[in-house]
């Protein structure tokens, strides 16, 4: 537990230096050019402008995508129609918004809800991202960003 609370420490350093880049995939073509040929590992928010809890969320998602600096941060905004046709095609209009999913596998159809319908505190996302990395990405690119796995 240390350790656990040692690198969230560390990371929220790193991160309170560097900003958060607000990247948003807007198409199914970007969301493919983006996140499916990368090697790198996405974390994207999925979200509703006029959804409460989505708004609520927000602060929340700004500090986890700060935080998680070895995984890319995107969103997607289900109120546009390419943002939609996205969430369609991952699956995640499905599962409920706001949602947090993991792109961490070469396979594009695969991925990992992390959070889906229902707000979670930032601790225990954070946990969930660390469970779901943990051990699996001994590879880094030159700027630190996990590698998918095989």
């Amino acid at each position: 537990m240390r350790v656990y609370a040692a690198l969230t420490l560390l990371l929220a350093a790193r991160a309170a230096a560097e900003p958060v880049e607000r990247r948003e995939i807007r198409s199914v073509d970007e969301f493919r050019r983006l996140v499916q040929t990368s090697q790198r590992c996405f974390l994207v928010e999925f979200f509703s402008g006029m959804c409460g809890y989505c708004q609520e969320f927000e602060p929340t998602w700004l500090e986890l995508a700060k935080t998680t600096t070895r995984l890319e941060p995107a969103r997607v905004n289900i109120d546009m129609p390419g943002g939609l046709a996205v969430a369609e095609l991952v699956g995640v209009i499905n599962e409920g918004i706001p949602a947090v999913v993991l792109f961490n596998q070469r396979r594009t159809d695969s991925h990992q809800t992390l959070m889906a319908g229902e707000l979670e505190e930032l601790p225990k996302l954070l946990r969930r991202v660390y469970k779901a990395t943990k051990g699996q990405y001994l590879s880094t690119d030159a700027e630190g960003f996990f590698l998918r796995a095989s």
